[in-house]
């Protein structure tokens, strides 16, 4: 039978378990890393809020177009109803616009 016999490690040149020279053979590759990764997050950060943005936006459009319709029709309404006004009284007939709806009468 064969004996192995087990090299000592030199803990002088050893730093937490890593040789120094390793450490500093990586370091760049690690610093790298560690940098293109924040760039990464730093731009997914930015992209998921423009289109946070973006949605918050596209909801303020659509209410804003409901209003527009809305008031737009208010207008059109009212341009025809004082184009009905004008055209009766030029005619004389004596009929106004009522203030109130029609009552409903109903029998007990």
């Amino acid at each position: 039978m064969k004996r192995i016999d087990i090299k000592k490690i030199d803990t002088g040149a050893m730093v937490e378990g890593i040789s120094s020279q390793v450490f500093l053979k990586y370091l760049p590759l690690v610093l790298m890393f560690v940098f293109f990764s924040m760039i990464y997050i730093s731009a997914r950060f930015d992209c998921e809020s423009a289109k946070s943005k973006s949605l918050k936006l596209a909801q303020q459009l659509e209410i804003t177009r409901a209003d527009v319709q809305r008031e737009r029709s208010l207008y059109m309404s009212a341009t025809c109803e004082s184009s009905m006004q004008n055209m009766i009284d030029s005619l004389n007939l004596g009929l106004k616009i009522q203030e109130r709806p029609p009552f409903k009468l109903s029998l007990p």
